[in-house]
């Protein structure tokens, strides 16, 4: 069997717990296989931009959960192959955690940020595509593969969900399904299955607004047959348009437990009584507000500072030590130099 997980984005937009508890759900189904797990592949944008002192001590937590996983049956852990995903979410920040994790007794990380060919310890072939940019790729599609992962943008005659930015290159369906059994790209959050073996497996928790399917898990035994599991964690995030205030009031004075975003038809006679309303759930981070203008007949959405709630990241007082003491205890690695050299690194970062 082979496992695949993607566009984890790990950030302070979630409860940490919809990271965890979302992992513990797809090793849980690999543990309890009958089939022996060969390989966990992560395809990228496990990160979702340069972390804060927070968001460095979940992504440490989420990081050597998956690889110290205890769910081999012939080993300990699973093998896990990580890719590097988009440059603006992953940057350099395999660097900081893959090299301590990989010093773990029976703990087996691989990691690369360049196009390559891999033998499992199972003796599978993969072809190992990172999102690289201006780059030509033809040069790999001289021969079949058992698995291709990637992470980037797949096109197909029928399909293609993704939009092409400078710099990328448009991998085809056709090419990736005739050079392997079973091929998986990371980087759209939407599942879609492509046909012929060929899959974006989707993020695994929904960010943002507009992600409708479901989140699911994707996996393979070693005949290459899928089959999926649904994320249970993965919260909804709804859209309602208002038409007016008694609208809104209804159903902010539920109890709103996922993302909601209210789009409020603008009308000058309500705005006070709209930010009456918003008042009462100010510090529910799952509300947001937006309002819809018509002005000369074009519809927009834009902010406005008296009635629209502006979510803005966490941050922790002097979280340094904490985050050096979880990383010594939980890997038994002084890291105190090479985090304060990265606290360093941001703190000059955000003063540029």
């Amino acid at each position: 069997m082979f496992a695949f997980i993607a566009d984890i984005h790990t950030s302070s937009k979630l409860n940490p717990l919809d990271y965890l508890n979302s992992l513990s759900v797809f090793l849980k189904h690999i543990k309890e296989s009958k089939e022996e797990c060969h390989a966990i592949f992560v395809l990228g944008d496990v990160f979702d931009h340069r972390l804060d002192i927070a968001e460095s001590k979940l992504a440490a937590e989420w990081l050597q959960r998956i690889t110290c996983n205890y769910c081999g049956k012939s080993q300990t852990h699973v093998p896990c192959y990580f890719i590097h995903g988009t440059f603006s979410h992953d940057l350099d920040q395999y660097d900081i955690f893959l090299p301590n994790l990989s010093k773990i007794e029976n703990v087996y990380v691989y990691y690369t940020n360049q196009a390559c060919e891999m033998t499992l310890t199972s003796g599978h072939k993969v072809l190992m595509l990172p999102q690289e940019y201006n780059k030509e790729y033809s040069k790999w599609f001289n021969k079949k593969y058992d698995i291709i992962i990637g992470h980037g943008v797949v096109t197909s005659f029928t399909k293609a969900p993704c939009q092409t930015k400078q710099g990328d290159y448009n991998f085809q369906t056709e090419v990736l399904s005739k050079h392997s059994n079973i091929c998986v790209f990371g980087h759209f959050h939407e599942y879609t299955d492509f046909g012929d073996n060929v899959f974006y497996a989707g993020s695994m928790l929904r960010t943002k607004y507009n992600e409708d399917t479901p989140k699911q898990f994707l996996f393979c035994n070693d005949k290459y047959e899928t089959h999926t599991i649904p994320n249970p964690y993965a919260k909804e995030f709804k859209t309602i348009k208002i038409n007016n205030p008694e609208e809104l009031r209804e159903i902010i004075s539920t109890d709103i437990k996922t993302p909601h975003r209210f789009i409020i038809n603008y009308d000058e006679s309500y705005i006070e009584e709209y930010s009456a309303i918003m008042s009462v759930n100010k510090n529910n981070k799952n509300i947001t507000y937006k309002v819809e203008s018509n002005n000369n007949n074009n519809s927009e959405l834009s902010n406005t500072d008296d009635i629209i709630q502006i979510d803005k990241r966490t941050t922790i007082v002097n979280p340094i030590p904490e985050l050096i003491t979880f990383i010594k205890e939980t890997h038994n690695t002084d890291v105190e130099k090479r985090i304060n050299e990265y606290v360093d690194e941001i703190n000059k970062k955000e003063e540029e």
